[in-house]
């Protein structure tokens, strides 16, 4: 997924990341000191691009507002969702330890996109949606 915000002066950031859902709402690991958290401090609406990985490449575009949860107990259960989600697997206690540290040497929070509109490309006949 592509994360768009809006920075101080000059063109929107974009930065890939990983994400988990929550209801409807899509959390994201990033670190208090990065772009993504700063703008979101700053102005809450944030673009999302999600992209399917095969031919012809559908994408979901998401408008919504974002939210930062300073607390690392959010912040831990995010990291450790997405890794759990990128390994396909539940993480064992020492990856649960090296997730806890990753939190606390890096800074984490939790990043909490709402959606609030969206746009979709269609599949296209004999693709299907993943």
């Amino acid at each position: 997924m592509i994360v768009g915000v809006e920075r101080d002066s000059g063109p929107p950031s974009l930065s890939p990341s990983y994400y988990v859902m929550d209801g409807q709402d899509m959390l994201i690991s990033t670190t208090s000191k990065r772009q993504k958290a700063r703008s979101v401090r700053k102005n809450p609406e944030i673009t999302l691009c999600v992209l399917d990985e095969s031919f012809p490449f559908p994408y979901l575009t998401v408008y919504g507002k974002g939210a930062i949860d300073d607390d690392p107990t959010a912040a831990l259960d995010v990291i450790i969702r997405i890794r759990e989600r990128v390994s396909g697997k539940p993480l064992d206690e020492a990856g649960r330890k090296q997730a806890a540290e990753t939190v606390e040497q890096e800074g984490r929070v939790a990043l909490r996109v709402t959606p609030e509109r969206f746009f979709s490309t269609p599949a296209r006949a004999g693709q299907r949606r993943s």
